[in-house]
């Protein structure tokens, strides 16, 4: 925030924040934003549009949202009022990236986030392993097939060569 406030802040950050920009601004989300076109987007309609949807992006996302959830550790006392103000700002989060998938998700991780001592649990990373781990467990087990077909393939080979060089 305070890199946006000085000069030389702006002129190093203005080439990466234009395009990003220039993107939300050709968002029907970001035209209601800035413009007057209507009912203002909701704050779960605003992060749906910058939040990333491919998974590694995801998962980098989820790691800074837990990570930022469990920081209230490192702050005895101080940690538990940050929580009140983190925890409807992580609900909108994991409500943007996964009520497709886990509807009730979001619930839990309020309720998580705003009672003392539960800080520890990773509700974002849960959202991203219910959507993404079926996705890696079915291309880690065609890879396996993979694999296992090929090592058939190549020792019916050898057997072929070594059968035609001993007859």
């Amino acid at each position: 925030g305070f890199y946006l406030s000085t000069r030389p802040g702006r002129e190093k950050l203005s080439p990466m924040l234009s395009s990003a920009y220039t993107t939300f601004l050709h968002t029907q989300t970001g035209q209601r934003f800035i413009y007057d076109t209507g009912s203002r987007p909701t704050p779960k309609a605003l992060a749906q549009t910058l939040l990333p949807k491919d998974m590694m992006a995801k998962l980098i996302v989820c790691l800074v949202v837990d990570f930022v959830g469990s920081s209230s550790y490192l702050l005895p006392g101080v940690g538990e009022v940050f929580d009140v103000a983190w925890a409807p700002t992580q609900t909108i989060l994991i409500a943007a990236m996964f009520d497709h998938v886990s509807p009730n998700l979001k619930y839990v991780s309020f309720v998580e986030e705003i009672l003392p001592f539960t800080d520890f649990i990773p509700s974002a990373t849960y959202g991203w392993v219910r959507e993404f781990g079926p996705v890696i467990l079915g291309e880690s087990g065609r890879k396996i097939h993979d694999l296992t077909v090929a090592v058939r393939g190549e020792k019916e080979a050898l057997r072929e060569t070594v059968g035609i060089k001993m007859a």
